[in-house]
């Protein structure tokens, strides 16, 4: 049977059938955008906060301050008290005093934007501000929800609008069967999924890099005349916005270019040269006007972010539990294969299978040259960025994310051939994957994030093979709340294990209602542990040998949180 995918629709044509279909493709694009944002809203409230949240709630506080600051400073300035208890992280810069902040040119001084912009510098405050400028979108189209799911609104309207974007883009090259696998694919990876609701910066990246990459492919795509060598120039500008964008999300996102790079080198694609020449000059300018940290100081704000992220083995190094063996990352290396390990062992089956089907279509010498090839090349170029040495390396696959969503379009690919050598049983075969997909995600609710492959006996086989079980507290459930609202005594506090700030958010949500405050001067009643092997202290495991846990969050009976009764001592 021919494997050949199905071909490209002209741009422009005036067959009536292809126009159908290019309605159809764009309909569906919607109606899958829909889909998904109903789907994310749905269950965004059985997710737990997780540990960057906070401090990303903390960041948007300061920045919806400034914005309020420049529609009236000095109104602001009258009634403006500085917090004394915030989610952000605190560092050395100062609160801005009243008389430095009433008239929009002060609020524009280095000092201030230094305060109310927490971003893209020194530890703690390494990441670009996009993803939180992001995370604001709630407060214009949901000011009336509560804080944390207005947060989460923005990240899970790119996440659906991606899934769109790819049903689109796989409709039109590879035909309806490669759309679906492809949407589907990107929806229910688990890990996708899980972070494609939190306010954070992975899930806003991997949108970002596979929305980029797309444009990309727009851009450079033949025009009915071949003799043309232009590229689509309103995707030129697409490009750039994007990849500016991504740039000012995360340090990763500086290197998205990089593989459209060797495409462009490898197929001598004179539009892939102005695509990248062009794009780049619209993603320098992407860049620092939606990163006002380094409007006052643009070289020196550059080189603060790269000395801040490229010096974390020093700042901010993380254990790992990696097959066994811990590292502390970065200052020690995961094994090179690392990635390759990860994507096995949390891609659900179906999906990784379809995706190996696809990756064989990059060996056909008409596909290294197109818009598989340079698929393809993202995909390795992802894998292999985090394998390197000395790269952060916890937190399981939330340092390649965007690696995942690369990987939907590969299994659209491996659908469309599957469905080209059998139109009838292919389709029956990628509906199972599907369907493999969909169950394995729903089982795996509410805690995606510990999603394992059935390849690896799921969770428990996983954690019998040395990895860790859970790592965000994504496992700190409300049943797990409640638990502790109802069993902590009047005049007592919580004791977590580590303390990211969304504890301060639970307490004033009312979610957590006894106190978290370390320096409350209150004993603690509970000592919370989360199961994350690698990050143990002395004190944690002193808990898990000698303390009965009162309460245990459980997953296919593996343990996710405990939460043990505090000693005196402690």
């Amino acid at each position: 049977m021919n494997d050949t995918p199905s071909p490209t629709i002209p741009a422009g044509t005036q067959n009536p059938r292809l126009r159908a279909l290019s309605i159809f493709k764009w309909v569906g694009a919607l109606l899958v955008t829909g889909l998904v944002l109903l789907l994310m809203i749905v269950t965004e409230p059985k997710l737990s906060i997780v540990w960057d949240e906070g401090f990303t709630l903390g960041r948007e506080a300061r920045m919806r301050a400034w914005f309020q600051a420049l529609r009236d400073p000095e109104q602001f300035a009258r009634t403006w008290i500085a917090p004394t208890l915030e989610l952000v992280q605190v560092d050395s810069v100062p609160a801005p005093r009243p008389d430095q902040i009433d008239t929009r040119v002060e609020l524009l001084s280095t000092d201030v934007l230094a305060w109310f912009w927490p971003f893209a510098r020194e530890e703690p405050h390494g990441h670009p501000p996009f993803y939180a400028i992001v995370g604001i979108i709630g407060d214009v189209i949901t000011p009336h929800w509560e804080v944390l799911p207005r947060a989460r609104l923005g990240p899970m309207l790119l996440f659906s609008f991606t899934a769109g974007a790819i049903w689109a883009f796989s409709m039109r090259r590879w035909g309806i069967g490669a759309a679906i696998a492809a949407s589907i694919a990107w929806t229910v990876q688990p890990n996708l999924f899980a972070n494609g609701h939190y306010a954070t910066v992975d899930a806003t990246l991997a949108s970002l890099w596979v929305l980029a990459m797309l444009c990309f492919a727009q851009a450079v795509e033949p025009r009915e005349n071949a003799a043309v060598l232009r590229p689509r120039w309103l995707w030129v500008v697409f490009f750039g916005i994007l990849a500016g964008w991504a740039a000012d999300t995360k340090l990763t996102g500086w290197f998205l270019s990089l593989p459209c790079f060797v495409w462009t080198l490898w197929t001598r694609d004179r539009r892939g040269l102005w695509t990248l020449g062009v794009g780049g000059l619209v993603a320098l300018l992407t860049l620092y006007a939606f990163n006002p940290c380094w409007w006052n100081h643009p070289i020196e704000g550059v080189y603060r972010f790269f000395v801040s992220n490229l010096t974390r083995a020093k700042t901010n190094p993380i254990p790992v539990l990696f097959l066994g063996q811990r590292y502390l990352t970065p200052r020690e290396s995961l094994p090179w294969y690392n990635t390759l390990v990860w994507t096995v062992m949390v891609t659900p089956v179906g999906i990784l299978l379809l995706s190996l089907l696809g990756v064989r279509r990059f060996f056909r010498s008409s596909a290294t040259r197109s818009t598989e090839g340079l698929i393809l090349l993202h995909l390795g170029f992802l894998l292999a960025l985090r394998a390197l040495p000395h790269t952060p390396g916890h937190d399981g696959v939330r340092q390649f994310l965007p690696a995942f969503g690369v990987l939907a379009l590969v299994a659209g690919v491996g659908a469309s051939l599957l469905i080209g050598w059998s139109k009838r049983w292919g389709g029956v075969l990628v509906a199972l994957a599907m369907t493999e997909g969909i169950v394995g995600l729903a089982l795996s609710m509410p805690v995606p994030l510990s999603y394992f492959s059935p390849i690896v006996g799921g969770l428990p086989g996983a954690a019998k093979l040395g990895m860790e079980p859970t790592y965000f507290w994504d496992g700190l459930t409300q049943e797990a709340l409640n638990w502790l609202n109802e069993n902590t005594p009047e005049g007592r506090r919580v004791q977590f294990s580590t303390f990211p700030t969304s504890w301060f958010y639970l307490n004033q949500s009312g979610r957590l209602k006894p106190s978290v405050y370390p320096f409350s001067g209150l004993p603690p009643a509970w000592y919370v542990l989360q199961n994350r092997p690698g990050a143990f202290t002395e004190l944690d495991l002193e808990y898990l040998a000698r303390v009965e846990p009162a309460y245990v969050v459980t997953r296919s009976g593996v343990p996710l949180v405990w939460i043990f009764p505090a000693r005196t001592s402690d």
